[in-house]
């Protein structure tokens, strides 16, 4: 078990540091808050703040509130709102809104945990909007006596409404894991390869997440 810490607390400091030559790098830090209102209810608001060109500048801050309903034992209905203000470069500072409706599927079989998430989401800033259909695979291993849980994901952005579709313009590989303090907070720490075409990002993320 130690040992198995080491080598993947070894990769997510070595692989960042070896891409950061191919790319930009920037951090994400946040804090998302679950309230479990009944069975088939939950609440869940996060906000996180971003930087850019490593530590030096701001890029965005961003608050996300919505609701999850549970539909049957592995299904969920997903609903947010999220208001943005970004750093739109030469244009300025910006408010942006966005909307963001769909489901995920997820299940554990023998201490691996699967879970398949659809997201269509709708952002509206600086007179413009855009239209965007967010894939992910996550699979994430989570034994009953393991004190941190590492997990992988594979996000795939598709642009909705226009000729790019299945352009795959943007993608996310994210390595990371999970660590509960306590049955109420964790902490998830992560790596998180982001492609796109105009720039490749080199990610690393903090999120402390709490319920309530």
């Amino acid at each position: 078990m130690g040992a198995l810490l080491l080598v993947l607390g070894i990769c997510l400091v070595a692989f960042p540091v070896y891409a950061v030559a191919d790319g930009e790098f920037a951090t994400w830090t946040g804090v998302r808050v679950d309230w479990q209102l009944n069975p088939k209810v939950k609440f869940r608001g996060t906000f996180q703040a971003r930087t850019q060109n490593g530590l030096r500048e701001m890029e965005r801050g961003r608050l996300n509130v919505g609701m999850n309903y549970r539909v049957l034992p592995l299904l969920q209905l997903k609903g947010y709102y999220e208001l943005q203000y970004r750093d739109r470069g030469a244009a300025g500072w910006k408010i942006g809104h966005r909307y963001q409706a769909g489901f995920i599927v997820s299940g554990t079989k023998r201490n691996i945990r699967l879970g398949w998430r659809e997201l269509l989401q709708h952002t509206f800033m600086g007179g413009t909007n855009d239209a965007q259909l967010r894939s992910r695979l996550r699979i994430a291993y989570e034994p009953v006596n393991w004190v941190v849980y590492p997990y992988f994901s594979v996000e795939a952005f598709q642009p909705v409404g226009d000729k790019a579709f299945f352009s795959l313009p943007r993608v996310r590989y994210r390595p990371g894991v999970r660590w509960p303090f306590s049955r109420k907070t964790a902490l998830d720490v992560y790596y998180c390869r982001q492609y796109d075409v105009k720039r490749c990002l080199n990610i690393l993320g903090l999120n402390l997440e709490i319920k309530l």
